[in-house]
Protein backbone atom coordinates (compact mmCIF):
# COMPACT_ATOMS: atom_id res chain seq x y z
CA UNK A 1 0.00 0.00 0.00
CA UNK A 2 2.76 2.38 0.79
CA UNK A 3 4.03 2.08 -2.86
CA UNK A 4 0.91 2.96 -3.91
CA UNK A 5 1.03 5.96 -2.08
CA UNK A 6 4.52 6.54 -2.80
CA UNK A 7 3.75 5.85 -6.89
CA UNK A 8 0.85 8.61 -7.38
CA UNK A 9 2.93 11.28 -5.23
CA UNK A 10 5.41 10.06 -7.44
CA UNK A 11 3.72 11.23 -10.65
CA UNK A 12 3.34 15.04 -9.76
CA UNK A 13 6.72 15.23 -8.94
CA UNK A 14 7.54 17.35 -11.76
CA UNK A 15 4.65 19.41 -12.54
CA UNK A 16 5.45 20.71 -15.93
CA UNK A 17 5.68 17.54 -17.33
CA UNK A 18 2.17 15.98 -14.97
CA UNK A 19 0.46 19.07 -16.40
CA UNK A 20 1.31 18.01 -20.22
CA UNK A 21 0.43 14.99 -20.00
CA UNK A 22 -3.00 15.54 -18.06
CA UNK A 23 -3.45 18.31 -20.75
CA UNK A 24 -2.89 16.00 -23.72
CA UNK A 25 -5.79 13.22 -21.78
CA UNK A 26 -8.10 15.85 -20.95
CA UNK A 27 -8.22 17.34 -24.35
CA UNK A 28 -8.80 13.94 -25.99
CA UNK A 29 -11.16 12.60 -23.44
CA UNK A 30 -13.00 15.84 -23.68
CA UNK A 31 -13.56 15.56 -27.72
CA UNK A 32 -14.85 11.91 -26.85
CA UNK A 33 -17.39 13.25 -24.37
CA UNK A 34 -18.88 16.03 -26.40
CA UNK A 35 -18.91 13.16 -29.34
CA UNK A 36 -20.52 10.49 -27.62
CA UNK A 37 -23.13 12.66 -26.05
CA UNK A 38 -23.95 14.15 -29.60
CA UNK A 39 -24.56 10.79 -30.74
CA UNK A 40 -26.83 9.85 -27.69
CA UNK A 41 -28.89 12.95 -28.62
CA UNK A 42 -29.17 11.99 -32.22
CA UNK A 43 -29.95 8.20 -31.61
CA UNK A 44 -32.64 9.79 -28.85
CA UNK A 45 -34.17 12.39 -31.62
CA UNK A 46 -34.84 9.71 -33.82
CA UNK A 47 -35.96 6.77 -32.08
CA UNK A 48 -38.70 8.84 -30.84
CA UNK A 49 -40.12 9.78 -34.13
CA UNK A 50 -39.20 6.29 -34.81
CA UNK A 51 -41.37 5.35 -31.45
CA UNK A 52 -44.25 8.05 -32.45
CA UNK A 53 -44.49 6.44 -36.22
CA UNK A 54 -43.86 2.98 -35.32
CA UNK A 55 -48.10 2.16 -35.33
CA UNK A 56 -49.26 4.56 -38.63
CA UNK A 57 -50.07 4.28 -41.82
CA UNK A 58 -50.34 7.23 -44.43
CA UNK A 59 -51.92 7.60 -47.63
CA UNK A 60 -50.86 10.48 -49.86
CA UNK A 61 -50.53 11.48 -53.53
CA UNK A 62 -48.49 9.24 -55.72
CA UNK A 63 -45.32 12.20 -55.63
CA UNK A 64 -45.08 13.40 -52.35
CA UNK A 65 -41.72 14.02 -50.76
CA UNK A 66 -40.20 12.14 -48.59
CA UNK A 67 -42.38 9.12 -49.33
CA UNK A 68 -45.43 10.97 -48.02
CA UNK A 69 -44.16 11.42 -44.48
CA UNK A 70 -44.05 14.88 -44.15
CA UNK A 71 -47.94 14.34 -44.29
CA UNK A 72 -48.75 15.11 -48.49
CA UNK A 73 -46.73 17.85 -48.71
CA UNK A 74 -45.24 18.58 -52.61
CA UNK A 75 -48.09 16.74 -54.21
CA UNK A 76 -51.46 17.78 -55.07
CA UNK A 77 -54.56 17.48 -52.70
CA UNK A 78 -56.57 14.14 -52.56
CA UNK A 79 -59.56 13.36 -51.93
CA UNK A 80 -61.29 12.73 -48.71
CA UNK A 81 -63.87 10.01 -49.32
CA UNK A 82 -61.74 7.27 -48.91
CA UNK A 83 -61.67 7.86 -44.95
CA UNK A 84 -65.16 6.52 -44.37
CA UNK A 85 -64.08 3.13 -46.09
CA UNK A 86 -60.74 2.44 -44.16
CA UNK A 87 -62.27 2.93 -40.96
CA UNK A 88 -63.85 -0.28 -41.31
CA UNK A 89 -60.70 -1.93 -42.37
CA UNK A 90 -59.24 -4.87 -39.28
CA UNK A 91 -56.75 -3.34 -36.84
CA UNK A 92 -57.87 0.61 -38.09
CA UNK A 93 -58.21 2.60 -34.62
CA UNK A 94 -58.15 6.24 -36.11
CA UNK A 95 -58.03 7.53 -39.82
CA UNK A 96 -57.89 11.60 -39.93
CA UNK A 97 -56.89 13.75 -42.36
CA UNK A 98 -54.10 16.02 -42.39
CA UNK A 99 -53.38 19.49 -44.24
CA UNK A 100 -50.37 20.34 -45.01
CA UNK A 101 -48.78 22.84 -46.94
CA UNK A 102 -45.85 25.45 -47.03
CA UNK A 103 -44.80 28.72 -45.68
CA UNK A 104 -42.77 31.76 -46.89
CA UNK A 105 -42.29 34.06 -44.05
CA UNK A 106 -41.80 37.82 -46.27
CA UNK A 107 -38.96 38.79 -44.79
CA UNK A 108 -36.17 35.92 -45.08
CA UNK A 109 -36.04 33.15 -47.98
CA UNK A 110 -36.77 29.56 -45.93
CA UNK A 111 -39.74 27.45 -46.61
CA UNK A 112 -41.71 25.79 -43.53
CA UNK A 113 -44.02 23.56 -43.32
CA UNK A 114 -47.68 24.20 -42.07
CA UNK A 115 -49.62 21.55 -40.81
CA UNK A 116 -53.46 22.06 -40.01
CA UNK A 117 -55.66 20.31 -37.93
CA UNK A 118 -59.61 20.39 -37.70
CA UNK A 119 -61.41 20.13 -34.06
CA UNK A 120 -61.74 16.23 -34.42
CA UNK A 121 -58.31 15.75 -34.59
CA UNK A 122 -57.43 18.30 -31.84
CA UNK A 123 -60.40 16.71 -29.63
CA UNK A 124 -58.76 13.02 -30.26
CA UNK A 125 -55.57 13.02 -31.01
CA UNK A 126 -53.22 12.55 -27.70
CA UNK A 127 -50.09 13.46 -29.48
CA UNK A 128 -51.61 16.51 -31.73
CA UNK A 129 -49.59 19.65 -31.33
CA UNK A 130 -52.04 21.41 -29.36
CA UNK A 131 -52.00 18.90 -27.11
CA UNK A 132 -48.26 19.12 -26.28
CA UNK A 133 -47.83 22.91 -25.74
CA UNK A 134 -44.68 23.64 -23.29
CA UNK A 135 -45.15 27.39 -23.69
CA UNK A 136 -48.01 29.99 -24.37
CA UNK A 137 -51.11 28.53 -25.56
CA UNK A 138 -53.17 26.98 -28.44
CA UNK A 139 -54.53 28.89 -31.26
CA UNK A 140 -57.56 30.61 -30.29
CA UNK A 141 -58.13 32.21 -34.40
CA UNK A 142 -57.17 30.99 -37.58
CA UNK A 143 -54.80 33.74 -37.45
CA UNK A 144 -52.78 32.30 -34.91
CA UNK A 145 -50.47 29.09 -35.26
CA UNK A 146 -48.51 27.26 -32.97
CA UNK A 147 -44.43 26.86 -33.45
CA UNK A 148 -42.25 23.20 -32.97
CA UNK A 149 -39.84 23.48 -30.59
CA UNK A 150 -37.32 22.03 -33.18
CA UNK A 151 -38.45 24.32 -35.82
CA UNK A 152 -37.71 27.11 -33.55
CA UNK A 153 -34.16 25.94 -32.69
CA UNK A 154 -33.53 25.79 -36.19
CA UNK A 155 -34.26 29.21 -36.94
CA UNK A 156 -32.55 30.77 -33.57
CA UNK A 157 -29.79 28.96 -35.63
CA UNK A 158 -30.48 30.64 -38.86
CA UNK A 159 -30.63 34.15 -36.95
CA UNK A 160 -34.47 34.29 -37.34
CA UNK A 161 -35.83 33.54 -34.58
CA UNK A 162 -39.56 33.03 -33.98
CA UNK A 163 -40.86 34.48 -30.81
CA UNK A 164 -44.08 33.52 -28.74
CA UNK A 165 -46.51 36.18 -28.86
CA UNK A 166 -45.10 38.24 -31.62
CA UNK A 167 -46.99 38.70 -35.04
CA UNK A 168 -45.21 38.17 -38.64
CA UNK A 169 -45.60 38.57 -42.02
CA UNK A 170 -46.12 35.56 -44.67
CA UNK A 171 -47.15 35.51 -47.99
CA UNK A 172 -49.74 34.01 -50.04
CA UNK A 173 -50.26 33.64 -53.39
CA UNK A 174 -54.06 34.90 -54.40
CA UNK A 175 -55.12 34.68 -57.79
CA UNK A 176 -51.65 34.66 -58.80
CA UNK A 177 -50.53 37.81 -56.87
CA UNK A 178 -48.42 37.24 -53.75
CA UNK A 179 -50.49 38.67 -50.89
CA UNK A 180 -48.91 39.44 -47.55
CA UNK A 181 -50.79 37.70 -44.38
CA UNK A 182 -50.05 38.66 -40.94
CA UNK A 183 -49.54 35.53 -38.42
CA UNK A 184 -49.59 35.21 -34.62
CA UNK A 185 -47.29 32.57 -33.17
CA UNK A 186 -48.85 32.23 -29.74
CA UNK A 187 -47.43 28.90 -28.52
CA UNK A 188 -44.57 26.32 -28.42
CA UNK A 189 -44.96 22.23 -28.51
CA UNK A 190 -42.90 19.47 -28.63
CA UNK A 191 -44.20 16.46 -29.87
CA UNK A 192 -41.61 13.99 -29.45
CA UNK A 193 -42.25 13.06 -33.49
CA UNK A 194 -39.63 15.87 -35.36
CA UNK A 195 -41.38 15.69 -38.72
CA UNK A 196 -43.85 17.29 -36.15
CA UNK A 197 -41.91 19.29 -34.04
CA UNK A 198 -40.12 20.55 -37.44
CA UNK A 199 -43.13 22.94 -38.52
CA UNK A 200 -46.00 25.04 -37.87
CA UNK A 201 -49.29 23.62 -36.35
CA UNK A 202 -52.44 25.30 -37.04
CA UNK A 203 -56.41 25.18 -38.00
CA UNK A 204 -57.20 23.62 -41.09
CA UNK A 205 -58.65 26.55 -42.41
CA UNK A 206 -55.61 28.50 -42.64
CA UNK A 207 -53.80 25.44 -44.05
CA UNK A 208 -56.28 25.62 -46.65
CA UNK A 209 -56.06 29.29 -47.42
CA UNK A 210 -52.39 29.20 -47.75
CA UNK A 211 -52.27 26.28 -49.95
CA UNK A 212 -55.79 27.03 -51.57
CA UNK A 213 -57.02 23.43 -50.76
CA UNK A 214 -61.08 23.21 -51.16
CA UNK A 215 -63.29 21.12 -48.56
CA UNK A 216 -63.26 17.36 -49.48
CA UNK A 217 -59.55 17.41 -50.84
CA UNK A 218 -56.82 16.91 -47.86
CA UNK A 219 -53.06 16.73 -48.05
CA UNK A 220 -53.09 12.74 -46.65
CA UNK A 221 -55.17 10.53 -44.43
CA UNK A 222 -52.88 9.23 -41.80
CA UNK A 223 -54.16 5.84 -40.25
CA UNK A 224 -53.14 4.57 -36.33
CA UNK A 225 -53.07 1.01 -35.93
CA UNK A 226 -53.80 -1.05 -33.04
CA UNK A 227 -50.56 -2.77 -33.08
CA UNK A 228 -46.84 -2.69 -34.13
CA UNK A 229 -47.57 -6.33 -35.29
CA UNK A 230 -50.72 -5.45 -37.17
CA UNK A 231 -49.28 -2.78 -39.44
CA UNK A 232 -48.15 -4.09 -42.48
CA UNK A 233 -51.17 -6.31 -42.93
CA UNK A 234 -53.40 -3.32 -42.52
CA UNK A 235 -51.51 -1.47 -45.14
CA UNK A 236 -51.89 -4.12 -47.17
CA UNK A 237 -55.77 -4.06 -46.77
CA UNK A 238 -55.89 -0.01 -47.19
CA UNK A 239 -53.69 -0.68 -50.61
CA UNK A 240 -56.37 -2.80 -51.79
CA UNK A 241 -59.27 -1.03 -50.59
CA UNK A 242 -57.82 2.16 -52.69
CA UNK A 243 -56.32 0.29 -55.75
CA UNK A 244 -57.96 1.59 -58.83
CA UNK A 245 -59.03 4.76 -57.43
CA UNK A 246 -58.20 7.86 -58.93
CA UNK A 247 -56.26 9.92 -58.29
CA UNK A 248 -53.46 7.18 -57.91
CA UNK A 249 -52.23 6.82 -54.28
CA UNK A 250 -49.22 5.42 -52.48
CA UNK A 251 -49.67 3.98 -49.16
CA UNK A 252 -46.69 4.45 -46.60
CA UNK A 253 -45.46 2.82 -43.58
CA UNK A 254 -43.21 6.04 -42.48
CA UNK A 255 -41.47 3.59 -39.40
CA UNK A 256 -39.59 2.27 -43.19
CA UNK A 257 -39.01 5.09 -44.70
CA UNK A 258 -37.46 6.50 -41.47
CA UNK A 259 -34.94 3.11 -41.56
CA UNK A 260 -32.53 4.72 -44.02
CA UNK A 261 -32.40 7.72 -41.54
CA UNK A 262 -31.54 5.20 -38.75
CA UNK A 263 -28.51 3.84 -41.19
CA UNK A 264 -27.05 7.37 -41.69
CA UNK A 265 -27.53 7.89 -37.96
CA UNK A 266 -25.70 4.16 -37.20
CA UNK A 267 -23.21 5.30 -39.86
CA UNK A 268 -22.85 8.63 -38.51
CA UNK A 269 -22.35 7.12 -35.23
CA UNK A 270 -19.45 4.94 -36.09
CA UNK A 271 -17.71 8.37 -37.71
CA UNK A 272 -17.98 9.62 -34.07
CA UNK A 273 -16.49 7.18 -32.63
CA UNK A 274 -13.47 6.38 -34.97
CA UNK A 275 -12.76 10.20 -34.12
CA UNK A 276 -12.95 9.82 -30.83
CA UNK A 277 -10.66 6.85 -30.61
CA UNK A 278 -8.09 8.73 -32.32
CA UNK A 279 -8.83 11.39 -29.60
CA UNK A 280 -8.10 8.29 -27.33
CA UNK A 281 -4.96 7.12 -29.23
CA UNK A 282 -3.28 11.09 -29.08
CA UNK A 283 -3.95 11.11 -25.91
CA UNK A 284 -2.31 7.69 -24.97
CA UNK A 285 0.63 8.86 -27.22
CA UNK A 286 0.88 11.62 -24.88
CA UNK A 287 0.65 9.47 -21.61
CA UNK A 288 3.71 7.53 -23.10
CA UNK A 289 5.94 10.35 -24.73
CA UNK A 290 5.67 12.17 -21.20
CA UNK A 291 6.22 8.74 -19.33
CA UNK A 292 9.11 7.80 -21.51
CA UNK A 293 11.03 10.84 -21.20
CA UNK A 294 10.08 11.26 -17.52
CA UNK A 295 11.99 7.37 -17.46
CA UNK A 296 14.82 8.36 -19.22
CA UNK A 297 15.93 11.01 -17.18
CA UNK A 298 15.57 8.43 -13.80
CA UNK A 299 17.35 5.61 -14.85
CA UNK A 300 19.77 6.40 -12.32
CA UNK A 301 17.12 5.93 -9.99
CA UNK A 302 15.77 2.89 -11.00
CA UNK A 303 19.28 1.61 -11.07
CA UNK A 304 19.86 2.75 -7.17
CA UNK A 305 16.60 1.30 -6.39
CA UNK A 306 17.25 -2.05 -7.84
CA UNK A 307 20.44 -2.39 -5.88
CA UNK A 308 18.65 -1.41 -2.49
CA UNK A 309 16.07 -4.11 -3.34
CA UNK A 310 13.17 -3.33 -5.34
CA UNK A 311 12.40 -5.80 -7.27
CA UNK A 312 11.72 -5.82 -11.11
CA UNK A 313 7.58 -5.77 -10.38
CA UNK A 314 7.81 -2.82 -8.25
CA UNK A 315 9.70 -1.07 -10.48
CA UNK A 316 6.87 -2.02 -13.61
CA UNK A 317 4.20 -1.22 -10.74
CA UNK A 318 5.61 2.44 -9.85
CA UNK A 319 5.74 3.75 -13.35
CA UNK A 320 2.49 2.03 -14.45
CA UNK A 321 0.64 3.91 -11.34
CA UNK A 322 2.22 7.07 -11.95
CA UNK A 323 0.98 6.97 -15.73
CA UNK A 324 -2.57 5.54 -14.90
CA UNK A 325 -2.69 8.69 -12.26
CA UNK A 326 -1.94 11.21 -15.03
CA UNK A 327 -4.13 9.93 -17.05
CA UNK A 328 -7.05 9.30 -14.56
CA UNK A 329 -6.77 13.06 -13.71
CA UNK A 330 -6.58 14.05 -17.48
CA UNK A 331 -9.88 11.82 -18.03
CA UNK A 332 -11.67 13.49 -15.24
CA UNK A 333 -10.57 16.90 -16.68
CA UNK A 334 -11.90 15.64 -20.05
CA UNK A 335 -15.46 15.08 -18.49
CA UNK A 336 -15.70 18.60 -16.90
CA UNK A 337 -14.29 20.33 -20.27
CA UNK A 338 -16.91 18.13 -21.90
CA UNK A 339 -19.62 18.71 -19.86
CA UNK A 340 -19.26 22.45 -20.11
CA UNK A 341 -19.12 21.82 -23.90
CA UNK A 342 -22.60 19.71 -24.09
CA UNK A 343 -24.24 22.61 -21.95
CA UNK A 344 -22.83 25.34 -24.11
CA UNK A 345 -24.19 23.33 -27.32
CA UNK A 346 -27.04 22.78 -25.51
CA UNK A 347 -27.63 26.51 -24.71
CA UNK A 348 -27.08 27.55 -28.42
CA UNK A 349 -28.77 24.84 -30.26
CA UNK A 350 -30.66 22.89 -28.78
CA UNK A 351 -31.87 21.12 -24.66
CA UNK A 352 -31.82 17.50 -25.91
CA UNK A 353 -29.30 17.42 -29.09
CA UNK A 354 -26.21 16.11 -26.45
CA UNK A 355 -27.20 13.45 -24.24
CA UNK A 356 -24.43 13.24 -21.25
CA UNK A 357 -25.23 9.97 -19.79
CA UNK A 358 -23.76 8.08 -16.86
CA UNK A 359 -22.82 5.16 -19.78
CA UNK A 360 -20.93 7.89 -21.91
CA UNK A 361 -19.14 8.96 -18.47
CA UNK A 362 -18.78 5.54 -17.77
CA UNK A 363 -17.11 5.28 -21.30
CA UNK A 364 -14.94 7.94 -21.35
CA UNK A 365 -13.50 7.19 -17.70
CA UNK A 366 -12.88 3.28 -19.19
CA UNK A 367 -11.12 5.14 -22.04
CA UNK A 368 -8.77 7.05 -19.26
CA UNK A 369 -7.94 3.79 -18.02
CA UNK A 370 -6.99 2.30 -21.10
CA UNK A 371 -4.71 5.35 -22.03
CA UNK A 372 -2.72 5.22 -18.94
CA UNK A 373 -2.44 1.81 -19.02
CA UNK A 374 -1.47 1.55 -22.98
CA UNK A 375 0.56 4.74 -22.01
CA UNK A 376 2.51 3.39 -19.26
CA UNK A 377 3.56 -0.10 -20.56
CA UNK A 378 6.55 0.75 -22.80
CA UNK A 379 8.38 3.44 -20.60
CA UNK A 380 7.55 0.43 -17.37
CA UNK A 381 9.69 -1.79 -19.77
CA UNK A 382 12.28 0.66 -20.03
CA UNK A 383 12.70 1.57 -16.55
CA UNK A 384 12.79 -2.45 -15.53
CA UNK A 385 16.07 -2.25 -18.30
CA UNK A 386 17.71 -0.39 -15.93
CA UNK A 387 21.13 -1.96 -14.73
CA UNK A 388 22.44 -1.34 -11.42
CA UNK A 389 26.04 -2.17 -11.82
CA UNK A 390 26.17 -0.28 -14.88
CA UNK A 391 24.29 2.92 -12.88
CA UNK A 392 26.39 3.08 -10.43
CA UNK A 393 29.65 2.53 -11.79
CA UNK A 394 28.22 6.29 -13.71
CA UNK A 395 28.42 7.39 -10.21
Amino acid sequence: MSLLFFSIQNAFRKKAVAVLAVLGVAFGTALMTILFSLSAGMDHRVEGTFRELSNRVTISGRDAIFGGLYLGMGTKPIPSSSIEAIRDIPHVEKVYSQVSVVLRPQNNDYSMPLFGYGQEEIRDLANNPYNKIIEGSAPGNDQEMIIGKSLQEYMNLLNSPFAIGKVYPFLILEEGQAKKLELKVVGLYQTGNEVLDGAFSGSDKLARQIGRIPEGSVSAINVSVDGVDHVEAAAEAIKQELAGKKPELQVVVPGEVLNPVRNILEVLGKFLIAVSLVAVVAGGLSIMVVMLLSVINRMREFGILKALGWTPADIIFMVLVESLTLSLFGAALGIALGWAGVAVTRVFIAADIAVLSGQVMLSVLLAGILIGAAGGIYPAWCANSAAPVKILREV
